[in-house]
């Protein structure tokens, strides 16, 4: 019997997780200028720090997930935690830990949909931010294989767009590429033991997409797709944030790159469409694309997570309705919560989630596991059925 590709297996798994972190935070360059850009040419390494560390934890869940036949957050915490009473209130503790994740992603989708609308459309933001929700709504009605089919299909997109837009950043600004090799070229230059340590946070937030992945993880079958899971994620990813980095480093000598919420906007506006006019639509599209991918895989977490606790009759016996109802809600807390501003979301929501994410799931998915396993594997050698 001829084996499935594992490329073919994790490239839409992997895909999930790009739309959701990576799609409008790379195109917007939101991350950039909080984690890696202020650091100069170091900004370009650190996402194989931050990448590294959460495609690790992503891989490794993925593992988890195909073990124990995990497709909803809410098993997989049981799993991690057992059934014992410190179990429960283990698994109680990790619902408030992946609720509050799901708002912070969510938020932040909500905050650049806003804003990208209101550039483009002359919306209100938050009028931008429920055209978006109602995307997102969209695509998740009808389940995980329409959310991995068009995360894949906007990865490839987003990728492309974006690559596009740094070539030209690079090509009509040569003074500025050559320039931001200079220790001096970034106007904020913090301590890059700052920017490894707020790299690494960055990378531990994301260990709770080890548990929302699951719930589009059914084809995984074989260890080897894993594995595939996490390198691919870990060569989309840090890809995606050092092209993310290169648009953004040789304007960052104007002060306003670093202090505006979608500095990528800000150059293709101010710095770029004088030279390609028609780059600002190709601008728009990607980030459009970006939202989208980025909004449904999350409430698609949430959604798969809420459906046991929908009575299983009349009005509330149908899947879309349920996600319909749940994306209502979810999307309606985002919107609120994303009125803070898209870079306190960024600074403070993810990195708070990257501590508290080193007890609750580094240590049970990186350690624990794997020691449950092995002992497994040691007691069918000493008692084979």
């Amino acid at each position: 019997m001829k084996k499935t590709s594992s490329l073919k297996i994790a490239f839409p798994v992997s895909s999930v997780w790009f739309g959701a972190l990576v799609g409008p935070s790379m195109i917007s360059g939101a991350f950039s200028i909080v984690y890696f850009a202020p650091y100069g040419i170091w900004g370009l390494l650190l996402p194989l720090a931050a990448m590294g560390t959460a495609a690790t934890i992503i891989g490794m869940g993925s593992e988890v997930a195909r073990r124990h036949k995990l497709y909803d957050y809410h098993s997989y915490t049981k799993c991690l935690y057992g059934t014992n009473s410190i179990g429960k209130i283990l698994c109680i503790i990790m619902e408030i830990y992946m609720l509050f994740a799901m708002v912070v992603g969510g938020s932040s989708v909500m905050a650049m949909g806003g804003i990208f609308l209101n550039d483009l459309l002359g919306v209100h933001q938050v009028w931008g931010s429920v055209l978006m929700a109602a995307l997102s709504i969209v695509i998740v009605l009808w389940g995980a294989k329409l959310v991995r089919a068009t995360s894949s299909v906007m990865s490839v997109i987003m990728v492309t767009g974006m690559i596009l837009l740094t070539v030209f950043a690079i090509y009509f600004n040569p003074a500025g590429f050559q320039d931001m090799f200079s220790a001096e070229r970034v106007v904020q230059h913090p301590p890059i033991a700052a920017g490894i340590w707020n790299a690494l946070l960055l990378g531990l937030s994301n260990a709770c997409n080890a548990l929302t992945l699951c719930s589009v993880e059914q084809t995984l079958t074989e260890k080897r797709h894993s594995a595939a899971v996490g390198i691919c994620s870990f060569i989309l990813n840090s890809t995606a944030f050092i092209i993310e980095t290169l648009a953004v480093l040789p304007y960052c000598t104007d002060p306003n790159v670093l202090s505006h919420s979608v500095p990528v906007l800000y150059i293709v506006s101010n710095f770029l469409s004088g030279y390609a006019p028609w780059l600002p639509a190709v601008y728009m599209i990607t980030m459009f694309f970006g939202l989208v991918s980025s909004g449904a895989p999350q409430l698609h977490a949430v959604a798969t997570r809420m459906k046991p606790y929908y009575p299983n009759k009349t009005f509330f016996k149908n899947d879309k309705t349920q996600h319909f109802i749940t994306g209502i809600i979810y999307f309606a807390v985002c919107i609120a919560i994303s009125q803070l501003g898209l870079r306190t979301i960024i600074s403070q929501g993810y990195s708070l989630l990257g501590y508290l994410a080193m007890p609750l799931l580094i240590i049970p998915i990186c350690v624990l596991m794997p020691l449950r396993w092995r002992k497994e594997r040691q007691k069918q050698i000493v008692n084979p059925e």
